[in-house]
């Protein structure tokens, strides 16, 4: 797997993530691993960001990038979203990202399974303000989606005004967990998606 971006925390520094995959109820499949976390979440494209919007969820599929401890979106300067982070106070946030493998077929229905992996994060989130902040989150997504180009040779370099007119959101992760489901390359019956 290829990594397009850091997560990781120095172990022993108070503010780190802590890991819950304990929580999970299947414990067979909890990831207690935090450089798996990490790097899952650096290779994947898309997750979902989950806010609470007057006691109603508000769930937004994005692009993300995972830096620091932090995992960031971003955004027009409008909107649902942007409307109840702007509004809040650093309001709790959660985030997930998953991908899928094969199906493993059973004798049942109700035993089928399919290979999966992923992980959830929880802290608060909130915008960064200041441009020099947010043009290197999303110099960071450059990095991530368009690592081929060169700024300044295959794309115009970031202006300001694109900048000021781009929410970016950081969510401080408090706590992540990790989950996955494997079988070995040779389970009898497995099969890709009829769907792809």
């Amino acid at each position: 797997m290829q990594t397009y971006a850091t997560c990781w925390h120095t172990n022993g520094i108070e503010d780190s993530p802590t890991v819950t995959s304990d929580l999970i109820r299947c414990q067979g499949k909890a990831i207690d691993d935090e450089e798996w976390i990490c790097d899952f979440l650096s290779g994947q494209e898309t997750g979902v960001l989950g806010l609470i919007d007057e006691e109603a969820p508000h769930l937004v599929t994005q692009l993300f990038v995972c830096e620091d401890d932090a995992i960031y979106v971003h955004g027009a300067r409008d909107g649902r979203a942007y409307d109840i982070v702007e509004r809040g106070d650093e309001p709790p946030a959660c985030f997930t990202t998953s991908e899928m493998g094969r199906f493993i077929p059973a004798d049942e229905p109700v035993s089928f399974t399919v290979e999966y992996a992923s992980v959830v994060a929880c802290g608060s989130i909130d915008l960064l303000t200041t441009r020099a902040e947010k043009r290197e989150v999303l110099e960071s997504f450059m990095d991530k989606f368009a690592p081929q180009l060169t700024p300044g040779e295959d794309y115009d370099l970031m202006s300001n005004e694109s900048i000021d007119r781009t929410a970016v959101y950081r969510l401080d992760v408090e706590g992540w967990s990790g989950k996955r489901g494997e079988k070995p390359a040779d389970e009898p019956g497995a099969y890709e998606s009829p769907l792809r």
